[in-house]
């Protein structure tokens, strides 16, 4: 009875792998042949997120331009032609540069303005707004590496389970070989090991079928066309490096982006303080300006001037000691914020640095406890074991590497 139920589910199984088993790819028409190197160049050609890091860097690089123009003077040149019948003299609008109309009736009067000036004491408000600048930019390159690190986490750990599916098959495949030879040495124990070898058979597809889903994961993460044919190339190895705790958190103080971009904001906050309290200071401005007037070339009339301005604020309803006092406000909220970082980025190196201990242990635990002369049922149930632990280790590698900011492995 029980060999009848033993021989009925192995031809079950047996169909159902051979009606649905994919078609393996021939070397011709694989497009990419992708290691763990190139997987994270591609990834990180193409993420959307480190794209647009790039371009707010670039951002930041204009603006330093534009808060370094400041210091310069500013020179401007007009000329108008303008018909009137004035009965009376009229100055234009700003947007004719509020020029002079005397009185009376012309078809064409001419008058040209050559207009310079410079601000000579603004309290170190515009040196200020450089400094801040060049700090935008320090952030906007600490955003960039913090999703950089992103990118390169997730195609390490998409890469590996790709990787480790792919030598299950194989793992399954050195099974069956095994089996297939026991069955033609004994062949009364055929029976026996049909049903396990059919069982395998529909084990193997199952796991094609998930490695090709983890390999849609994979493009997805990598930006890549979905229905591009890639080949996955690679060598599993154990991690062995030791590593101390203490070590770890010190060199996420140096290397985390994130803890860095705390301290530009920091450093920003503190900026946006002192350009409030510039704001009570008086400024001081140079200027002049050289005219030149007439109905007809040569033009005739010519007025020139040169002027030194003081400008002393005294009330403004105390709204820009509500400024002062915003600025002074954020900048504390920024420590707050700062000190609550700091302690998720010792979290994250803690949790990540006991992963990568205890699988890094497993694995090679596992790795030591290989019997050859198991049967390949049993052995094989080891290496899968092996392998799912060499996953978690492989992973948590990774992980310490995020934690940490900074690829220490390689």
């Amino acid at each position: 009875m029980k060999g009848a139920v033993r021989m009925r589910w192995s031809l079950i199984l047996s169909l159902l792998a051979a009606l649905s088993l994919p078609r393996v790819l021939s070397a011709d028409e694989v497009e990419r042949v992708l290691t763990l190197d190139e997987s994270i160049t591609v990834g990180l050609h193409n993420s959307q997120e480190v794209l647009g890091s790039q371009e707010e860097i670039a951002l930041a690089r204009e603006m330093i331009k534009e808060a370094g123009a400041q210091i310069f003077p500013k020179i401007d040149f007009n000329l108008g032609v303008s018909k009137y019948n004035n009965n009376f003299p009229t100055v234009l609008a700003p947007s004719f540069n509020s020029e002079y109309l005397p009185a009376g009736n012309t078809d064409a009067f001419y008058a040209t303005r050559l207009s310079l000036w410079q601000y000579l004491y603004a309290n170190g408000r515009y040196s200020t707004n450089l400094t801040l600048a060049e700090a935008n930019l320090s952030q906007a390159k600490s955003q960039a590496d913090i999703a950089k690190n992103k990118v390169i986490l997730a195609v390490k750990r998409s890469f590996y389970s790709c990787l480790v599916l792919k030598e299950k098959i194989k793992a399954y495949e050195t099974a069956q070989a095994a089996l297939n030879a026991l069955m033609e040495k004994n062949p009364p124990a055929r029976t026996r090991w049909s049903y396990d070898l059919n069982r395998m058979n529909f084990e193997v597809h199952k796991l094609r079928h998930e490695f090709d889903k983890k390999k849609l994961k994979y493009l997805e993460t990598l930006g890549l066309e979905l229905n591009t044919i890639i080949e996955i190339q690679g060598e599993l190895s154990a991690p062995r490096a030791e590593y101390d705790l203490n070590k770890c958190i010190a060199w996420a103080k140096n290397y985390r982006p994130e803890l860095s971009q705390t301290q530009f904001q920091q450093t920003i906050d503190s900026l946006r303080v002192n350009l409030s309290l510039a704001e009570r200071y008086p400024t001081v401005t140079l200027g002049a300006n050289y005219e030149r007037l007439g109905e007809r070339f040569p033009l005739d009339m010519t007025n020139w001037n040169a002027t030194i301005n003081v400008n002393v604020p005294i009330f403004d309803g105390w709204a820009s000691w509500s400024r002062i006092r915003q600025r002074k406000l954020q900048a504390r909220e920024g420590i707050i914020r700062r000190s609550k970082i700091e302690d998720r980025v010792f979290a994250d190196v803690r949790e990540a640095y006991l992963d990568y201990t205890f699988w890094k242990n497993s694995v090679l635990e596992l790795s030591a406890a290989r019997n050859e002369s198991l049967e390949p049922d049993k052995k094989l149930e080891l290496e899968l074991m092996r392998l799912d632990t060499m996953e978690q280790a492989l992973s948590s590698e990774a992980s310490l590497e995020w934690a940490i900011g900074k690829n220490f492995f390689k």
